[in-house]
């Protein structure tokens, strides 16, 4: 069987409007290769293939540099140790999978779930995270998103609310009522 994502469950419920509504093509692959950079910084690796001056990466995506000198000044400014990244969490409990941008060690917090976000912060990201920490089996586990901006600077946004859970369980069990029995209209 088939389960379905964190995002597919997000977006099956249209919470990913914004997503929609104002990311373009061309910003979805500008966030995919920043959140590869800032996994590549994190693990205190360089962006450049090897073989390639210093800096040819960021000379072939200008359009990168603004968010990833963001996540270093972020890296900076706190202490991180990245433990994984991308790494696939299965639910079986719930019937989906997630794969967290980053899991690791920041500041105070102890071992946390850190999703990056270039450009806008989306309303759903508190669920997305919250559904998370769910698949990884560790509900207790603070959650941040990082919002990485075009200006080189960023925003933490602390992610408290609890019922994010109840929320993200209650979308998960009625997606696969839909699945089961089909969508209700009247």
């Amino acid at each position: 069987m088939q389960f379905p994502s964190t995002t597919q469950i997000l977006r099956h419920f249209g919470l990913t409007r914004d997503y929609v509504q104002f990311g373009k093509p061309e910003q979805m692959q500008r966030g995919r290769l920043v959140t590869l950079a800032c996994h590549l910084i994190a693990d205190g690796k360089s962006l450049d293939a090897e073989g390639e001056p210093a800096g040819s990466w960021e000379a072939r995506h200008p359009e990168c540099v603004p968010f990833i000198d963001a996540y270093r000044k972020f890296f900076k400014e706190h202490r991180v140790t990245l433990l994984e990244y991308e790494k696939e969490y299965r639910s079986e409990a719930l019937r989906f999978i997630s794969h967290p941008d980053q899991i690791g060690k920041l500041d105070n917090f102890g071992i946390v779930d850190l999703e990056l976000k270039s450009g806008s912060m989306p309303d759903c990201c508190p669920l997305q995270t919250a559904g998370q920490v769910l698949a990884i089996g560790a509900p207790t586990m603070k959650r941040f998103a990082l919002q990485l901006k075009d200006d080189g600077t960023y925003k933490l946004f602390p992610h408290e609310n609890f019922r994010d859970f109840d929320d993200f369980r209650a979308l998960i069990n009625a997606y696969w009522v839909q699945q089961s029995y089909g969508v209700i209209s009247e």
